[in-house]
């Protein structure tokens, strides 16, 4: 299956949201190791594994048949939208003299990305269905490749006074995507008032329904506090309003 080619790559508008632009150099992150049939590798690689809104990132492969690299063979790029069963092919491009491609894509939402390579069978079609196109076989795939487009986040906070003693509980609600975001960790931060510095004093994980709650520190004097979000792969981070609480 070695032929002599150079790198192509493909400038295309894709359904579904996916912009796929001209081909860039190689990528840097790699992904778990890629799955492998009839001594054919296909590997993966990221860019970047999370990007804002609006930016790109370039999905890299090396095509190799027992170790050897593989130039002039077409590879097929496959995308499939996060949290939709099916998937479809929005370019190809041909390997280069070290068995690599590399496609420029622009996401709109998170998406999972699979790289192909298929040979024709070795049967040849029956004379009255030579216009149709080759029948070919998928003798490589590689792993999956997530692109993370990342969503902005929202973080609400008050002061409310607890049930039991003098001191007052610090509360929140992180929000992404229109729904409430569990599990994520939040920093309380405070100052005196007019200060220059916010210090992390706490963090905790939001409950189920996104909330999380502080116990006020006592503290001389009357304070300041936020809550702040450091953001992840699937959300960026946020910064709440200031509550002030007397700590005396």
């Amino acid at each position: 299956m070695r032929r002599v080619g150079a790198a192509a790559a493909l400038a295309l508008t894709a359904s579904g949201g996916l912009t796929v632009v001209t081909a860039a150099g190689p990528a840097a992150a790699v992904t778990p190791a890629p799955v492998a049939s009839n001594g054919y590798d296909l590997s993966i690689a990221l860019a970047a594994k999370s990007i804002q809104p609006g930016d790109s990132d370039v999905v890299s492969g090396v095509l190799s048949e027992a170790g050897v690299v593989q130039a002039g063979d077409t590879v097929i790029l496959r995308a499939r939208p996060a949290g939709r069963w099916s998937g479809h092919r929005v370019a190809s491009a041909v390997t280069a003299s070290d068995g690599s491609v590399h496609f420029t894509v622009q996401p709109s939402t998170s998406t999972h990305y699979r790289l192909v390579f298929r040979v024709p069978d070795a049967t040849p079609a029956p004379v009255a269905s030579q216009s149709a196109a080759p029948s070919t076989t998928v003798v490589a795939r590689s792993a999956i490749a997530t692109v993370h487009v990342v969503r902005p986040s929202s973080l609400s906070i008050r002061a409310k006074q607890r049930r039991r003693g003098d001191r007052e509980v610090v509360m929140g609600q992180l929000r992404g995507g229109g729904r409430a975001l569990a599990r994520r960790k939040v920093m309380l931060q405070g100052q005196p008032v007019g200060g220059s510095g916010w210090t992390t004093l706490a963090v905790r994980r939001t409950r189920r329904n996104g909330v999380v709650e502080f116990l006020a520190p006592k503290a001389a004097g009357t304070q300041e506090y936020q809550l702040g979000f450091a953001g992840g792969p699937n959300f960026a981070g946020s910064t709440s309003g200031v509550v002030t609480v007397d700590g005396s």
